[in-house]
């Protein structure tokens, strides 16, 4: 097993999460790459402090980029599975128990996960699950339609087989992120393993990555790259190619939805609209969706008009019907 985790500037977090690899259960063999991609916080300090001859460490003088940095750690991985975590992520002791099994006991499973709790800065739990889609059971079978909707899988649960990373790799240039763009193209290879059992917990704080690539507007260029290359090329199976294009303009649609709402969520109201607006052109049904309409029209009127217009409103709710 290999455990690659790419780090530029989460010292903080760092020990928390090479604390979780090593006190995993069970008899593993497992290396541990780290890839420090030129960062100028502690994280040579951090990584001083651990001795285990099970971790491998790669220093770069001066920052590549998490795509050159991840493509590199991947490429240096030995072993017949593999999981990626980023440094302010933690595994759950029973990660690789749960998941090995089910990749050690069905050959056309690629990629095996569970589920995820949130927790803040300090470590603290917040959420207990973050699963949404899987109902509380665990499922196995081809998951491409759906992800291609959405991006589902919390990136920290995942382990697959190393071939499976490989066939994948490189992660494009300029690509803002990693972990969507991997799953996808497992899922064009490969049956998926659900584990509904917390294995990890993903941490969401001012700094993390995903909502950095959101208000500097990376993401959105992205994921519309990724689509168009997805939707221009053909699948193996038939019948998976039919889905695919049946399915285009639903998932359109949906990413245009999300990034509204991940727009809207940083007051980003101009942004927010469009997108709002380009759900609508790929999915007409969304009109009949009162939160678009009602965030779309607050994109036009303002924040503060639309939180004090919802404050009066709940009021007025409230005196209606007393407790």
């Amino acid at each position: 097993m290999s455990f690659v985790v790419p780090c530029y500037n989460y010292a903080r977090f760092l020990p928390d999460c090479l604390k979780g690899i090593f006190a995993q259960e069970g008899d593993f063999d497992f290396e541990v790459i780290i890839i420090d991609d030129g960062s100028v916080d502690a994280t040579k300090d951090v990584l001083s402090g651990f001795r285990d001859p099970r971790l491998r460490v790669v220093f770069h003088a001066e920052n590549r980029g998490h795509a050159a940095t991840i493509n590199e750690g991947l490429g240096l991985a030995r072993g017949d599975f593999v999981a990626r975590i980023d440094p302010d992520d933690r595994y759950r002791p029973g990660f690789l128990s749960t998941l090995v099994e089910k990749l050690r006991a069905y050959p056309d499973v690629g990629l095996a996960y569970g589920d995820a709790a949130i927790i803040n800065e300090a470590g603290e739990i917040t959420e207990l699950s973050c699963d949404r889609v899987h109902g509380g059971r665990d499922s196995k079978g081809n998951e491409f339609i759906a992800l291609l909707e959405d991006n589902f899988i919390c990136s920290p649960t995942v382990i697959a087989r190393r071939q499976a990373w490989q066939k994948a790799l490189p992660v494009p240039a300029g690509l803002a992120f990693h972990d969507w763009y991997f799953t996808l193209q497992m899922a064009r290879e490969y049956d998926f393993y659900y584990v509904n059992r917390v294995v990890a917990d993903y941490r969401v704080h001012p700094d993390n990555h995903h909502s950095k690539i959101v208000i500097s507007k990376k993401e959105e260029p992205s994921i519309f790259w990724l689509l168009d290359s997805v939707f221009g090329q053909q699948e193996k199976s038939a019948a998976l190619q039919r889905e695919k294009r049946r399915a285009k303009s639903r998932v359109y649609g949906a990413h245009y939805f999300t990034l509204a709402d991940k727009y809207f969520g940083f007051r980003m109201g101009g942004d927010a609209r469009r997108c709002y607006l380009g759900a609508l052109r790929h999915r007409p049904r969304y009109i009949f969706s009162l939160g678009l309409l009602r965030r779309l029209l607050a994109t036009f009127i303002g924040a503060r008009p639309y939180e004090y217009g919802k404050a009066f409103i709940k009021n007025m709710l409230g005196r209606n019907h007393p407790a």
